[in-house]
């Protein structure tokens, strides 16, 4: 009789024990909560889970709110994202998703249920992408699914990603600054007994104070390695903290047998202990540092959008956050200003820069019944805005989602590296152990160290993580300079690629235009002079490219009574007279 819960792996004892008959064998559970999970799952069809499992679950969980909250649009507005008509897309987190298993169950529970559309998981920022037909199915019975399965998922919120990511990073660095105190003291000690202290009176005290330092160091900086391969060790699935973890207790264990006395020509190695743990928690922090820097792409990307907007309501107007702002409210926008929401212009005109979304790098004029788009920059000019989606569903929105996507979807180079790296840890196993069984009847020690340096030496961490990295770095570097990767796949063939077809000019310009050359039947500084100092006072791209055309010629003049015709052209007095500079519907008008 099995003394582990069938379900989470958790003691069972005489006080807790619950004997539930699955698949006409008897199971033990350690709760009512983890029978019924179970029997959900096999309900459901999906036994293989149990197949699979990598790592321990949680019996079923209550869910955070009210169940009929969840399926309230109020509740659901702020979260829902851009998606096809008669769809829903939202994001959820759930932070105990722990292992494969636990993706491949979630994705199969939901995805078979009726009204899914798709489930896709992400086992690296833990979050769940949902899509489902709106009518089919209610997002209160998805929530109540996924908490029947032992997952506490809630709305995903930047924020909240941000405070969990920070709390780990921040564990993570207090065990290596502990790792690194212990081992520049090691080091000190290291120092000594390698230039003559070894023979000296001090020697043991050497040793057993390297036994102080390393083992907290083992135990607590390390702790992280141990406890995953721990679980990849019950599960009897080799991840690659197994190697690691093996490598460094079998320094530490094999230092301790000389320690006392079971050895009298070996050596201790706490320090090779704390400085392999310091390492390889430098390189897993460096690891996740690159990847938050690679993936804050889509964070860099929202925050183009402002969080608040100024709001025209019959008693006046009245800065709301974006997520409350409905279809059909008018907004207003001022210059300079990045425009909240997508929009038909209702009143007034400007000049608003595009680029962010076109490529284009001269602004495009707005005037009554022009689409605006968020995260566009208004130049010049002053209107009002008439919402046409909501902030989750704009095209800036759309293109967060495909940087997203880019990284939830894996690439099929990482799929083969993710079914390769278990055999690669039991051969790297293998040749340790090999190792050790040659060695050993000639020289124990000698056996053993060898066999730890097999497997510290061929710790597959660079293989394992290499690909994905290089991925998440690739995809958030194109994305910061305006490059976005639909398909991960895409960025494997591009060595491949020989001939690149543009589909627009807009794409490939500097988007700094420059004055490349004058014509005037007047004099040419005179001309460049007269427009420079009126160009001064304007923000449009072709004004600072004649601006700094001027100073490259160190032509100087200066100009005053600035007036802006929003979309048409500007005036100003240079010298005491008024000239105009602007499109030719400007310059023909009447009052000109």
């Amino acid at each position: 009789m099995s003394n582990v819960c069938y379900h989470c792996g958790l003691p069972v004892t005489l006080t807790n024990r619950v004997e539930v008959i699955v698949q006409d064998t008897q199971q033990n559970f350690c709760c009512v909560g983890c029978a019924s999970v179970c029997q959900t799952i096999y309900d459901s069809g999906l036994g293989a889970f149990y197949d699979q499992q990598t790592s321990t679950l949680l019996p079923s969980v209550d869910l955070e709110y009210p169940l009929e909250f969840y399926d309230s649009l109020v509740f659901q507005q702020p979260f829902l994202q851009s998606s096809d008509p008669g769809t829903k897309t939202i994001t959820l987190i759930s932070n105990t998703i722990h292992c494969a298993a636990c993706v491949w169950l979630v994705e199969r529970a939901l995805g078979v249920m009726n009204g899914i559309i798709w489930v896709r998981v992400n086992l690296t920022d833990k979050r769940i992408r949902i899509c489902w037909e709106d009518g089919k199915i209610n997002l209160s019975l998805i929530m109540q699914t996924l908490a029947d399965l032992g997952y506490a998922a809630m709305p995903y919120q930047q924020n909240i990603a941000e405070v969990v990511q920070q709390r780990k990073n921040k564990a993570m660095l207090y065990r290596i600054g502990f790792a690194g105190f212990t081992m520049m003291n090691l080091l000190w000690i290291s120092i000594a007994m390698y230039t003559g202290a070894s023979g000296g009176q001090y020697h043991g005290y050497f040793q057993w104070l390297g036994f102080v330092l390393a083992t907290p160091t083992l135990f607590y900086a390390g702790y992280p390695f141990l406890k995953n391969a721990y679980f990849g060790v019950k599960n009897r699935y080799m991840n690659m903290d197994v190697p690691i973890s093996i490598g460094a207790l079998a320094t530490y264990f094999y230092s301790v047998y000389v320690l006392l006395g079971f050895s009298t020509r070996g050596e201790v190695y706490f320090d090779t202990v704390v400085n392999f743990i310091f390492v390889i928690l430098i390189g897993r922090y460096l690891e996740a540092s690159s990847k938050k820097s690679a993936l804050s792409a889509s964070t860099s990307l929202q925050q183009l959008q402002p969080n608040i907007a100024l709001v025209k309501t019959n008693d006046g107007e009245h800065i709301k956050p974006i997520s409350t702002i409905e279809v059909g409210d008018i907004v207003l926008i001022k210059p300079g200003e990045r425009i909240a929401i997508d929009g038909i212009v209702r009143l007034g005109s400007g000049e608003v820069d595009e680029s962010l979304l076109s490529g284009e790098s001269l602004p495009v004029d707005k005037c009554l019944g022009d689409d605006v788009f968020a995260g566009t920059l208004n130049i010049n000019g002053s209107f009002e805005v008439e919402a046409t989606q909501l902030s989750k569903q704009s095209a800036l929105a759309q293109i967060v989602d495909l940087v997203e996507n880019t990284r939830a979807n894996k690439s099929r180079i990482v799929c083969t590296i993710d079914r390769i790296i278990p055999y690669f840890v039991w051969t790297t196993l293998g040749l340790a152990t090999i190792t050790f069984l040659v060695w050993s009847p000639t020289d124990f020690d000698l056996a053993l160290l060898s066999a730890t340096s097999v497997l510290i030496i061929t710790c597959p961490c660079a293989f394992g993580l290499a690909t994905p990295m290089s991925i998440a770095v690739a995809s958030g570097t194109a994305a910061k300079r305006n490059i976005l990767i639909k398909n991960g796949d895409a960025l494997e063939l591009l060595s491949k690629v020989k001939h690149i077809v543009f589909d627009k000019t807009g794409t490939l310009t500097l988007g700094l235009p420059q004055v490349d050359k004058v014509i005037s039947q007047m004099d040419r500084n005179t001309l460049i002079g007269i427009m420079s100092a009126i160009e001064k006072h304007s923000e449009h791209s072709l004004a600072k490219a004649i601006v700094h055309y001027a100073i490259e010629n160190n032509i100087e003049q200066l100009a005053d009574d600035f007036e802006m015709s929003p979309g048409l052209g500007v005036s100003a007095k240079v010298d005491g007279k008024r000239y105009w500079v602007g499109n030719l519907n400007y310059l023909k008008a009447p009052e000109k």
